[in-house]
């Protein structure tokens, strides 16, 4: 039976979890998951260097939803460029994993920050690399090692796993990435869209993410508070 045939258990926001996830995969060792408590600029300074991405979980639901798919539907934030690792999403309630994907495979291809040429993510993103976005999937939802490591991370977690797997909190991911004109933009990716998606200039990699979210998900949930941010960064300092 394909492991897309049954929601799976969501993924608790926790930076513990997605050390747990990532570790054993090939999470390279400078950098760590960390808790993003505020978006205040004073606060994001001390954050360690290098910032590679932000992972978001945002509540899927009235205006805030509607706004995402007016967004799509009217061809909104159009990516134009290469480089960039993005997967479609065909398994329910592993928008956490593929935020991770996300989040791992577009991380710089060499240097300390890269991924190891030998580990199970970066195999796979070379055989992922010539397919489609939903043959990816395909090939992800064959392999024994995302479905082990969501299923370990899932029952990692301080949280009790849910009785109703029926959740409308959702997953994506900030990475920072060039375009075809050659300048650096924040680009979302959500395996629920239909690409990466173009949210404007990068300056500030960190502080730009933080206006975006600000933007375009704090300002439209209406009073919800039901958001947390994960930042991939340089290891603190002791």
């Amino acid at each position: 039976m394909s492991s897309s045939s049954s929601k799976w258990v969501p993924l608790e926001a926790s930076p513990d979890v997605f050390n747990a996830w990532s570790d054993p995969l090939g999470l390279p060792s400078s950098l760590t998951f960390q808790d993003l408590f505020s978006l205040d600029s004073e606060f994001l300074q001390f954050i360690p260097h290098p910032h590679r991405a932000v992972l978001l979980l945002f509540p899927s639901r009235g205006r805030l939803h509607d706004e995402r798919e007016r967004e799509e539907k009217d061809g909104e934030g159009i990516w134009n460029g290469e480089g960039v690792w993005w997967i479609k999403q065909t398994i329910p309630n592993a928008c956490g994993s593929i935020g991770l994907l996300h989040a791992l495979l577009n991380l710089p291809e060499k240097g300390p920050d890269a991924l190891n040429p030998d580990s199970q993510l970066m195999k796979f993103k070379s055989a992922s690399l010539p397919l489609s976005a939903l043959d990816r999937a395909k090939l992800l939802d064959e392999s024994d090692f995302f479905t082990q490591a969501h299923t370990s991370a899932s029952q990692s977690g301080q949280s009790s796993i849910p009785d109703d797997l029926d959740v409308d909190t959702h997953f994506i991911t900030f990475i920072e990435a060039v375009n075809e004109k050659g300048e650096k933009r924040i680009v979302e990716l959500d395996g629920g869209r239909n690409g990466p998606f173009d949210r404007g200039h990068s300056e500030n990699f960190l502080e730009d993410v933080a206006k975006v979210v600000q933007e375009k998900y704090f300002d439209r949930a209406e009073g919800d508070t039901s958001f947390n941010m994960i930042v991939l960064a340089g290891q603190p300092e002791d």
